[in-house]
């Protein structure tokens, strides 16, 4: 598990040269470009497999005056399914307004599911 969470995490980093957090980053930690990532660890679910667990992950991408988003996005994919355990679901791509300005920058989501063991 903790082989699979640090994968993730240098590869985000080492491909994108973007920080990383995992699970929360306070506002004094954030980029003033707007240009970072945020692992979220999900909850728990039991498979029809005995002995194995499900784990939603969530890569949050967000980027700022970025043209590239859409080729990054295979690029995330693409990091996420080689990390040993993950499967790709889904992602969501919204545009966030900064704050009452004419500013926007991108938030994507994928959502990555693993598998897990644990024993009785």
């Amino acid at each position: 598990m903790i082989k699979q969470e640090n994968k993730l995490a240098a590869d985000l980093e080492g491909s994108f040269d973007l920080p990383v957090f995992v699970d929360e980053a306070s506002e004094d930690e954030l980029p003033a470009d707007n240009n970072y990532f945020l692992i979220v660890y999900g909850d728990l679910f039991q498979t029809n497999t005995e002995g194995n667990l499900s784990q939603e992950v969530y890569v949050v991408f967000i980027s700022e005056d970025n043209p590239q988003i859409e080729s990054q996005s295979i690029d995330i994919v693409t990091l996420g399914v080689r990390v040993s355990g993950f499967v790709f679901s889904r992602s969501i791509k919204e545009r966030i307004q900064k704050g009452e300005t004419d500013d926007f920058f991108n938030r994507v989501t994928f959502i990555f599911r693993r598998l897990l063991k644990h024993e009785r």
